[in-house]
């Protein structure tokens, strides 16, 4: 009985000491992105069938979908970042705009866009949701391919960077 209880404190240590690790490695996980450096796309969206600017200067687009998991995920933090940081944003999906108006339970924030066209995601080069471009001075200059946590350490040093 003394060899039993002796190996499940063991083992409750060694768990102790594994969570400790993964929970200090998640936290000093770097922002990643990719540099790029290339002409960005024509970009044509619209919010409630209205058409709208992009953005002079650096700002991101960021592709998603209302069906995407890891976009219903990541955009919330994503929208917040951005807004508390200052960078333009344009969250675009190609969905019906009454779909996207559902989503958001009807107030879509004016930076969720729509590209009509629906072909904006190929011109882009966007092969899986979600994905971010960081664009400055109408140049691709970062890439962010998949989810992040946008609501991390990371990634605001990188949003105030954009700056």
């Amino acid at each position: 009985m003394k060899g039993i209880l002796t190996l499940v404190v063991l083992q409750g240590l060694l768990l102790a000491a594994w969570w400790g690790v993964e929970r200090l490695r998640a936290e000093d996980a770097q922002f990643q992105w990719a540099g790029v450096d290339e002409a960005a796309p024509a970009l044509q969206v619209t919010h409630a069938d209205q058409p709208v600017q992009v953005p002079e200067g650096t700002h991101l687009v960021h592709f998603w979908a209302t069906w995407c998991p890891p976009c219903q995920e990541e955009l919330p933090g994503l929208l917040v970042a951005a807004e508390e940081e200052g960078v333009p944003l344009l969250a675009v999906t190609d969905e019906p705009w009454p779909k996207v108006e559902a989503w958001f339970g009807g107030e879509v924030p004016a930076f969720v866009v729509r590209d009509p066209s629906g072909q904006a995601a190929d011109r882009w080069g966007v092969s899986a949701l979600p994905d971010t471009f960081v664009v400055t001075e109408g140049r691709l200059s970062a890439h962010i391919s998949g989810p992040r946590s946008w609501d991390s350490t990371q990634a605001h040093d990188f949003l105030r960077g954009l700056r």
